[in-house]
């Protein structure tokens, strides 16, 4: 929302060619309100007496009065027709909901850690020779074997089974959200101020005709301001606010209670329904097949006896950051705006 200096503003408002500054406040006499009346006899006569409020003039380091009204954004009125110039706009309460969207996690998978590798040995000893053509048989495809994959002298090793980590994403919520507004603000609204019509110093400036306006003085710039006993009650207002407010990045824990079992099955025929050996890999055991002497598999084929996924604990989206009220305008006031009076 646009700030105006209040004092410029006030001013600019009612200031027709001559006019002066009296404590911050800008007037004119009868003579200039009424030159443009249709009868400026019965307009002066009328000026002489304040039809407003008498009060001091705003004291040093505050400009003003001016009549501020406080409320529900919704609910902002017209300014009054005895102060019917806008001299200053801002906000008080913020009503900027902010949630982060649910962080969720894939489901894990069952997966070998080493693969398939070839033992140098019959009983799955010494080093392991690891394999480039066993994607088709972990797969769970009946294959052919080759030389390099099953003999009758060398064993095959599966690798210990793992589960594999969750990717995590970010679930969008059902509905849009609220569009985002300041829930209360604040408006000061300013008229001609009548000279010599209250015993000095007291200046005469628009009353407060209705319940939500009150009497006020503003003080402008950084720091804050102690208000003087004619303006005990303290209104602050801002121009605006800076969100600095963010959500964690998503994020996966490790996956629990997953269990995965996988079979290794070689058989004497090419169709993978005479079975010749097996072995089986659970959890971090390698599954080892032994060869049998003198018979070489004529196909192979893997098979997840257990695949239980399990899940992963998703974490992040959090709100990180705060709501920052920026431009802030301290207004101090004879009743507080908005009360009944």
């Amino acid at each position: 929302m646009k700030r105006t200096d209040l004092a410029l503003a006030l001013l600019f408002a009612v200031c027709l060619g001559g006019c002066e500054m009296l404590g911050g406040t800008p007037y004119q006499t009868c003579a200039e309100q009424c030159r443009t009346q249709l009868d400026p006899d019965a307009c002066i006569a009328k000026c002489g007496t304040c039809a407003g409020q008498c009060v001091n003039p705003a004291p040093e380091g505050f400009d003003g009065p001016a009549l501020l009204w406080v409320g529900r954004t919704v609910d902002e009125p017209q300014c009054p027709p005895d102060a019917p110039s806008t001299v200053y706009a801002g906000y008080e309460t913020p009503d900027f909901p902010f949630a982060c969207d649910p962080c969720r996690c894939s489901e894990p998978a069952c997966a070998l850690s080493d693969g398939l590798k070839t033992a140098a040995s019959s009983r799955c000893e010494g080093a392991a020779l690891p394999l480039n053509d066993a994607r088709d048989i972990l797969s769970g495809a009946c294959v052919a074997p080759s030389e390099a994959l099953a003999s009758d002298r060398k064993s095959l090793v599966l690798g210990s089974t793992e589960l594999s980590p969750c990717e995590a994403s970010v679930e969008p919520p059902p509905v849009p959200r609220i569009v985002s507004r300041w829930y209360r603000s604040g408006k000061a609204c300013a008229g001609v101020v009548q000279e010599d019509t209250c015993i000095a110093p007291k200046t005469c400036v628009p009353a407060e005709e209705t319940r939500s306006f009150a009497q006020c003085i503003l003080h402008i710039g950084e720091g804050e301001a102690t208000c003087p006993p004619d303006y005990p009650v303290n209104v602050v207002l801002y121009d605006g606010m800076s969100d600095e407010r963010r959500c964690t990045p998503c994020a996966c824990g490790p996956p629990t209670g997953g269990t995965c079992s996988l079979a290794l099955l070689s058989f004497r025929d090419e169709a993978c329904s005479e079975l010749l050996t097996a072995g089986v890999a659970l959890g971090k055991a390698p599954g080892c097949l032994a060869p049998v002497p003198g018979v070489r598999p004529k196909s192979m084929r893997a098979v997840w006896e257990v695949n239980i996924h399990g899940r992963c604990e998703p974490r992040g989206g959090e709100v990180d950051g705060q709501l920052i009220l920026t431009g802030p305008s301290t207004f101090c006031c004879q009743t507080r705006p908005g009360e009944n009076k």
